[in-house]
């Protein structure tokens, strides 16, 4: 998926929680729309340093910083020249059809599973993790880790988005500072138990973080 994609989908997140919350909906997931919130913060963050230009970069280098680390990176234009080849000749170009990249990926029945219950069946419908030469994750079994991932977290984490709900509540209407102080300590707690159940998710799978963090 492009980064534009990537940007356009946060944004049709955004918009269906905002025309839920105007209509009164009450299925409307706080957590959800914060963290939507601050995926497109981060893309628009990326797509504004692209706009930034470095001092001593010229002809033969450019060079950028890696979002959220103290690390850079410098690309030898020379080199990527000599990477690229202009042909005489077009190449035959066709559209992606979306049947062809559609996987059939049916929601776990939660009936009478427990959390244990629940990781097993989430391996089993993840199936053979396949891996590109790099030593990535290739396409397919993303997509599957990733939904997978993402439902057992939901699974797992169901009581605590209760308790968090009911928290926030305490306050609403009332304080706007502590209610908003109880979001913000609300989505850490979140963000901590997503990452805890990835851990859980990666160690039945015997993939890394890194592994699933590179192919991202």
């Amino acid at each position: 998926m492009s980064f534009i994609e990537e940007l356009l989908k946060t944004k049709s997140i955004l918009t269906l929680l905002n025309q839920k919350i105007q209509e009164g909906a009450p299925d409307v997931d706080i957590m959800d729309y914060a963290i939507a919130t601050k995926m497109l913060e981060n893309k628009l963050a990326i797509l504004s340093a692209l706009n930034i230009s470095v001092e001593g970069d010229g002809d033969d280098k450019v060079s950028f910083n890696m979002f959220g680390s103290n690390k850079s990176i410098v690309i030898d234009k020379a080199k990527m020249r000599e990477a690229i080849t202009i042909q005489d000749t077009p190449v035959q170009e066709r559209q992606a059809q979306p049947e062809e990249n559609k996987q059939d990926l049916t929601n776990i029945d939660t009936t009478d599973l427990d959390e244990e219950g629940f990781l097993k069946a989430a391996v089993e419908a993840i199936g053979t993790v396949t891996k590109t030469p790099q030593k990535t994750l290739d396409k397919d079994t993303f997509i599957r880790v990733f939904k997978y991932t993402g439902d057992f977290a939901k699974f797992k984490n169901a009581a605590l988005k209760k308790v968090a709900q009911e928290k926030r509540c305490e306050h609403f209407g009332g304080d706007a500072q502590a209610y908003l102080a109880s979001l913000k300590a609300n989505i850490q707690e979140e963000e901590k138990a997503y990452e805890s159940s990835s851990r859980q998710v990666f160690d039945a799978l015997n993939i890394t973080q890194e592994c699933f963090e590179k192919t991202q």
